[in-house]
Parts: structure tokens; sequence; C-alpha cells
């Protein structure tokens, strides 16, 4: 199965898993539990410093977990608005990614 992997951040910063698990329910919510079981949704990463994480999807998922970020909008009570800040489709590929938004930032 192919897949795709989004970094994502969130304003503000909020603790990873609670960013994944907050996808992910919107997903559910959204797509229903066969539409989450079948995106393979998976936090692979977490920078708790920036609040960003990655993010691993099937392919098929790719526009539709996108639209679950984009309509988080609290994590654990507080407001929250999570950015899908780049796409790759390996790990390496986000990272560099990242890598170079972070420097843009300095």
């Amino acid at each position: 199965m192919k897949r795709r992997y989004l970094l994502i951040s969130s304003e503000p910063a909020h603790h990873p898993e609670r960013v994944a698990e907050a996808v992910k329910s919107s997903y559910r919510s959204l797509f229903g539990e066969l539409g989450l079981a079948s995106s393979d949704l998976k936090l692979i990463k977490g920078y708790e410093r920036e609040g960003a994480v990655i993010l691993r999807c099937a392919l098929d998922s790719l526009p539709r977990a996108i639209l679950a970020a984009a309509t988080v909008t609290e994590i654990d009570g507080a407001e929250a608005a999570l950015r899908v800040l780049a796409i790759s489709g390996t790990i390496r590929g986000i990272i560099r990614k990242l890598a170079r938004l972070r420097s843009s930032y300095t």
C-alpha cells in the first residue's frame, strides 16, 4: 500500500499525541470508523517544542486526511488551528522539508 507523510503544525503548540488524536477524531466524525480504519492514519513523530507532528496515511486517504486536519478547531477544550505544512512520499523527504522550514524561520 502506498503511503504519504504529512507535516502538520498546531497553533498554539499542543502535545503531538493530542494533535494526532484530534485529527483521528475529526477523520472519524467526517468519514466514519471504517473510513478511519482504511486511512492507516498514524502518528510517526512529534516535535513538542514546535507543536508539529508527522502523520502517515494511505495515499487514497490523503485528501480526506488534509480535510480532517483542517477542520480541527480545538484540542482538549482549547482553541487550536492545524495547518498542513508539507506532504511527502517518504519520511526522509518530510524531515528534509521540516529542516528547510526551520531554517527559513531563523
